[in-house]
C-alpha cells in the first residue's frame, strides 16, 4: 500500500483538500465524461463502483446516467467529500485491505489511484475480477513526459527555469518517497495485455496548461500544501515559491502538462 503516514501526504482531510479535489474535477471531468459516455457508454440499470471517488463528482454523474435502478458505489479512505444521492453508496474502504464489494460489476473507474498502490499490477488485473461478463474497467494515471519534454512551454529566463525544474523535481522526489508510480499509466495497458485481456484500449489526453487555468492553479495550489517539504528537502526558498506562484496564474505562461492515460479494458460477455 501506499505510505499514507508521511507527513506531507495528501489527505482529504486537509483544509485546501475541497479546492484540490475541485480542481482535479475541472481538469479530468470533460475527458472522463467523454470516455464513459461514448466510448464505454455506460447506460440505465448499471452497476458502477467508482474507486477513489475524492470529491464523488464521477459519482454523481454516472448516478444520473444509470437512472432510478442503477446503482453507484463510491469508495475513499475518507469519502466524506462524496454528496449525498439516493443511488450513492459512499463507503470508507482501502482497497489494499477491506474486503472488497460483491463483484457483477457493469463499470469499475478508477482515476488518479493506482499510481499510488505498490502492488498495483495485481489490483488492476483483480479489478478486472470483480466485472459482470461484458463489464468495463476504465483506469486513468498521469503519466511525465518530462524526461524528453520540456517542462515550460512559453518563454521563460534562466532563474525561472531552475526554480520550475527544482520545484518538479522535488515534488516528484515527494512522490517517490510516498510510492508513487510515474509511469504506471504509460503502462498499464501492457500490464493488462499480459494478464490475458484481448479488449484493451488506451486514450492519451493532455489538458491545457497556461497560467490561470486550473492545471496552474493546482501546480500553484500544490506548491502551498507542500511548502514544508519543499522548503526543508529542497534549495527553493520562500521567495522563489512566490515566484512560481505568481508566474502560475500569469495567462502568458504555459507550461507541460501530464499525460493522463486512460486504459479501457472490456471482458469477454
Amino acid at each position: 500500500m501506499y505510505n499514507t503516514t508521511h507527513k506531507q501526504r495528501f489527505d482529504n482531510d486537509a483544509p485546501a483538500a475541497p479546492e484540490q479535489l475541485s480542481l482535479l474535477s475541472e481538469i479530468l471531468n470533460r475527458e472522463t465524461f467523454s470516455i464513459l459516455g461514448t466510448e464505454v457508454a455506460v447506460g440505465h440499470g448499471w452497476r458502477c463502483w467508482d474507486v477513489g471517488t475524492g470529491d464523488g463528482s464521477v459519482a454523481r454523474w454516472l448516478a444520473a446516467r444509470v437512472g432510478t435502478n442503477g446503482h453507484v458505489v463510491a469508495s475513499d479512505l475518507k469519502p466524506q467529500h462524496v454528496p449525498v444521492h439516493p443511488r450513492i453508496e459512499a463507503i470508507s474502504h482501502d482497497l489494499t485491505s477491506d474486503p472488497w464489494p460483491e463483484p457483477g460489476f457493469d463499470l469499475i473507474h478508477a482515476r488518479l489511484l493506482l499510481m499510488h498502490l505498490a502492488d498495483r499490477d495485481a489490483i488492476a488485473a483483480k479489478l478486472t475480477a470483480h466485472l459482470r461478463p461484458g463489464g468495463a474497467l476504465v483506469l486513468t494515471d498521469w503519466f511525465c513526459g518530462c524526461a524528453t519534454e520540456s517542462l515550460i512551454k512559453s518563454p521563460i529566463d534562466d532563474y525561472q527555469a531552475r526554480i520550475f525544474q527544482e520545484f518538479h523535481d522535488g515534488v516528484h522526489k515527494l512522490g517517490a518517497e510516498t510510492g508513487m508510480d510515474f509511469d504506471w499509466g504509460s503502462r498499464t495497458a501492457d500490464v493488462l495485455r499480459a494478464a490475458g485481456h484481448k479488449d484493451v484500449t488506451v486514450r492519451d489526453y493532455q489538458a491545457p496548461g497556461r497560467g490561470g487555468e486550473p492545471t496552474a492553479l493546482l501546480a500553484r495550489l500544490h506548491s502551498s500544501m507542500l511548502e514544508p517539504y519543499l522548503l526543508s528537502q529542497t534549495s527553493l526558498t520562500a521567495a522563489d515559491l512566490a515566484v512560481i506562484r505568481e508566474t502560475l496564474i500569469d495567462p502568458e505562461f504555459e507550461m507541460l502538462t501530464n499525460h493522463t492515460y486512460t486504459t479501457i479494458v472490456r471482458v469477454p460477455k
